[in-house]
């Protein structure tokens, strides 16, 4: 019965750490898309219907803003005699993150 319980233990725990690692997965792999079509809806939404962000908005133009390592997506409509009713900012945390250049080692020659 010992040797019976410990079995059902160790696959258990390996069932759970299965799960476990796929929801990882899962959550990794939305975090990774969601910024990307996230851009590419304000971008889109903005110019194509401001009126999702502002009531009365007839035109929406889209900008972008770079701050340090993070990028500002700006959002600003208007109606139609060309007031402004609303400012619409996210923010993109990270995106222009610097990558450190690949340095190839130096190359030894003979002489």
């Amino acid at each position: 019965m010992n040797a019976s319980h410990t079995t059902f233990r160790t696959t258990f725990h390996r069932l759970v750490a299965t799960a476990v690692g796929a929801s990882a997965i899962a959550v990794g792999a939305l975090a990774m898309s969601a910024p990307a079509s996230a851009a590419a809806s304000i971008q889109q939404t903005c110019e194509q219907q401001p009126g999702l962000y502002a009531d009365g908005a007839v035109l929406g133009v889209y900008s972008t803003q770079k701050r340090g390592f993070d990028r500002d997506q700006i959002c600003k409509v208007y109606d139609a005699s060309h007031k402004l009713l609303g400012t619409y900012t996210a923010t993109d945390y990270g995106y222009y993150r610097l990558v450190r250049p690949v340095t190839p080692p130096p190359v030894l020659s003979q002489r």
